[in-house]
């Protein structure tokens, strides 16, 4: 408090300056006269008498004025408002390192001092309204709202990041206007993050706001732990194909090693030999050393483990650098799932621009390998075109079948369509029929489940189309071959694929079929219509209409409806276990779509190039990695302790997920060396709980040590409603349920801490926190009496508010008022009560 004053207002007509307050004088001098005159000639009246009347005449006559001139004791107050002081206490491991008074751990020692700091924390709260916030730091992972420190929690921090924290803060803080002070406290061993500690600092300083340091630990004169370590292990592209290049990618820590020379080796096994690729590097920092090595993917599909060693290379081995701490960590693994190399197509059709562009769609694309069989006649084929027809010899993953009937396909190669027929359903060959008029006629078989009729358009005597059709992606269509960005499987960004398929099939700006053969898809069938076009209907004489006509009806994404669409593009996602995916779709003018956009754009032409491929790569389960029940690990190699997410589900027919399976999820440690648990361990593992998200099913695990773990899923395999049973191989005669089953692995690697390789305490570093910003460098024990000093401080002058002593004004006079108005009241009734008492009246 500071400012005393004395102030007085006084009211109506006194206040009129400067005859008021004498002339409320003069009437108080007049009427002390006249009341002394009253009661000295009165006959009952005695001296005692009129002393005592007399005195509470003039009581109440002092009331009376000090209520006109309404005196008041003034005083000055900074108002007591909120305010908050921050304090911050590093818990990492290297606060454990027994070097305070007393041989006691750094922890502990700031345990005790905030114990007795603690009634100046409380005065600081009661008296000056100071609210003190405490928080725990240490690794990059630092949250406000979840980081309060506790007295019990340990000091178990894997890394200290003073950025992260001081940053952190600031942005929770930065609204707050009355922050007295950051006080923090560790030993200031600071091991990185992604904000620099000293510009932090600056932050809070720049606001007004001093950063006081308090530090805890020794100096010490002794090397800091010397150690390379593996942090991570990633592989790019991930799935990869087989025999191409893949990109290794290791994380290292030099500590105590900037400048070290090492000699980096990956290797893999397939199954057949180990294979070995190593190169020498230069570690250039302490943390975070990017060795990037190439390597050659299997020639065989599946997952394989990746091995990265970084050391000294004598003779085949990787050793470690002489000096370091433990040689445990020179090394790390991940999976890395390869699939088969690229894709092989078979085109076997008419030469006809539509082939041509499809062709050039697929020659464009890397890791395509294109074969075409032209069949314009029945002519003999040629020595070439039985080659590539023979498909023993060939290996095709895709076979697209054009413009040809079954007839003109068997006189070139009589056993092409049985043998067709039984790789798709043994070895997963993808099949594809395209339109035309000649197309889908004749016997194809099982080959195609839909039957393909003639072709709907509309031309004129010389030929030309007067009608045209849009092809209307549906949402699962735009999912698979009609997305225009991003991969199959991937969420695409919203509206980008609808907008685009609208724009070409706009009959004013895009590039719409001139017709199409009208497929006939059977009743109960398995079926997912990825596009459908308007039907024709004919109207009378020489006269149609496409319906619906409307742009709105036709948008990108609108379901199929059987009463009013034509299917245009049908498929079945899923066939029986092994079996090949197939598609056959009515158009056979695909290649008008590449006008979209010329000369100005590409649009088009990226657009059709785009859709014949994720064709193909549909029909080659390539467009993503999928079993009917399957696990999909968020990370192949993760931290000791880490969460893992692993997403789970059952793929129904039409390729979208059962919400209704009853999935078991088991997750174990996998012995070493062995690729699967043993059966009767995998059945004792407790299965795991499957929660549900936006995104679907889940499964979230912390592994507790390192090694590789297993992931099983399970589902009962069900028929018409029913569970099904199968053969039990443990007992001769008897059944088991039947189950499907998926399964994935991922690596837990050991939590490497950086904290105990440098121990060391930091009053540098500390320094330098703090004194830029205006506070002060202590040590542990000068906390008790930097807390006093700051509680002795004069709070920041917020705006000196007066209070009045005591307060005229009725509406903050508390009772006052009423009160004198009492006092007031009691005088001239005890005056008047003895005057009557003694016949003074």
């Amino acid at each position: 408090m500071s400012d005393y004053f004395f102030s007085s207002r006084p009211a109506f007509p006194w206040s009129v300056y400067p005859l008021g307050l004498p002339a409320l004088a003069g009437l108080a001098a007049l009427l002390v006269l006249f009341t002394v005159w009253t009661y000295l000639g009165h006959p009952q009246a005695t001296r005692r008498r009129v002393l005592t009347v007399l005195g509470l005449r003039l009581a109440a006559l002092a009331v009376a004025l000090l209520t006109a001139v309404r005196p008041s004791l003034g005083v000055n107050e900074n108002p007591k408002q909120p305010a908050v002081l921050l304090v911050g206490v590093d818990l990492t491991e290297s606060m454990t390192v027994k070097d305070e008074v007393g041989g006691q751990a750094r922890i502990d020692a700031v345990r005790k001092a905030l114990a007795k700091c603690q009634p100046v924390l409380d005065d600081l709260l009661a008296e000056q309204n100071v609210n003190v916030v405490l928080y725990k730091f240490g690794p990059t992972d630092f949250n406000e709202a979840t980081s309060r420190y506790d007295p019990a929690a340990p000091a178990d921090g894997k890394q200290s990041d003073y950025g992260t924290y001081l940053n952190r803060t600031f942005e929770r803080w930065l609204s707050e206007p009355r922050v007295r002070g950051h006080i923090v406290i560790g030993d200031g061993a600071d091991n990185g993050g992604p904000y620099k500690p000293e510009d932090e600092a600056r932050r809070w300083g720049r606001r007004g706001v001093p950063v006081h340091t308090v530090l805890v630990g020794q100096q010490q004169n002794e090397t800091n732990a010397k150690d390379i370590a593996v942090t991570s292990v990633e592989c790019t592209p991930s799935p990869a194909f087989i025999k191409n290049d893949v990109l290794v990618t290791a994380r290292v820590s030099a500590h105590g090693f900037v400048g070290a020379a090492v000699t980096a080796r990956v290797s893999y096994n397939d199954g057949t030999r180990d294979h070995v690729e190593t190169k020498d590097f230069t570690l250039e920092r302490e943390k975070d050393n990017k060795l990037d090595l190439t390597i050659k993917a299997p020639d065989a599909r599946g997952e394989i483990k990746v091995k990265v060693e970084v050391g000294v290379l004598k003779g085949d081995a990787i050793v470690p650098l002489p000096g370091e701490l433990s040689p445990l960590n020179n090394w790390s693994e991940t999976y890395l799932t390869v699939n088969k190399e690229g894709v092989r197509v078979l085109i076997v059709d008419q030469l006809r621009p539509e082939e041509t562009a499809l062709r050039d769609a697929l020659r464009g694309q890397k890791g395509f390998d294109v074969y075409e069989v032209f069949r314009q006649t029945d002519l003999t084929p040629t020595e070439t075109e039985k080659a590539l027809l023979n498909l023993e010899s060939q290996a095709y993953d895709v076979v697209i079948i054009g413009n040809v009937s079954a007839e003109h396909i068997r006189r070139a190669a009589p056993e092409f369509l049985p043998k067709l027929t039984e790789l798709v359903a043994k070895k997963g060959i993808g099949v594809m029929f395209l339109g035309g008029e000649y197309a889908f006629q004749g016997n194809f078989g099982a080959l195609l489940p839909v039957r393909g009729e003639a072709v709907v358009d509309w031309l004129d005597p010389a030929g030309n189309p007067r009608v045209f059709f849009p092809a209307v992606p549906t949402s699962r269509g735009l999912e698979k071959m009609f997305r225009v960005t991003g991969k199959p499987g991937e969420a695409p960004k919203p509206g980008e694929s609808e907008a685009a398929w609208d724009r070409m099939n706009n009959p004013r700006t895009g590039m719409l079929l001139n017709g199409y053969n009208r497929l006939a898809v059977p009743k109960g069938g398995i079926f997912t219509v990825f596009a459908w076009a308007p039907r024709l209907i004919d109207l009378g004489p020489d006269r149609y209409a496409v319906e619906p006509n409307d742009p709105k009806q036709c948008a990108a994404g609108t379901p199929f409806d059987a009463a009013v669409h034509a299917p245009l593009l049908v498929g079945s996602e899923r066939g029986a276990r092994g079996a090949g995916r197939w598609l056959a779709f009515g158009a056979f003018d695909t290649y008008l779509w590449r006008s979209l956009g010329l000369p100005k754009t590409r649009e088009g032409l990226a657009m059709h190039e785009r859709f014949w491929r994720q064709c193909v790569l549909w029909l080659a389960y390539q467009d993503e990695e999928e079993t009917q029940v399957y696990a999909r690990p968020q990370f192949r190699q993760l931290k000791v302790t880490n969460e893992q997410t692993v997403r789970v589900g059952m793929k129904l027919p039409n390729g979208e997920d059962d919400p209704n399976a009853q999935l078991t999820v088991r997750i174990l440690p996998l012995p070493p060396g062995a690729q699967e648990p043993k059966p009767e361990d995998e059945r004792k593992a407790a299965a795991q709980t499957v929660l549900s998200d936006k995104d679907g099913r889940k499964v979230l695990f912390r592994p507790t040590t390192p090694g590789e773990y297993f992931v099983s899923v399970t589902a009962p395999a069900m028929k018409d409603g029913k569970p099904e049973t199968e053969a039990d191989p443990d007992s001769p005669g008897k059944t088991r349920p039947k189950v499907h089953r998926g399964t994935a692995k991922f690596i837990a690697i050991p939590d490497v801490s950086d904290e105990m390789l440098r121990v060391s305490a930091d009053p540098d570093f500390m320094t330098r926190l703090a004194v830029p910003t205006g506070g002060k460098a202590l040590r542990l024990e000068d906390l008790p009496g930097f807390l006093k000093e700051l509680k002795a401080e004069a709070p920041p002058d917020l705006g000196k508010k007066p209070r009045y002593y005591p307060d005229w004004h009725r509406n903050r006079s508390k009772g006052f008022l009423p009160l004198w108005l009492v006092v007031f009241t009691a005088l001239l009734g005890a005056e008047w009560g003895l005057r009557r008492l003694w016949g003074m009246m």
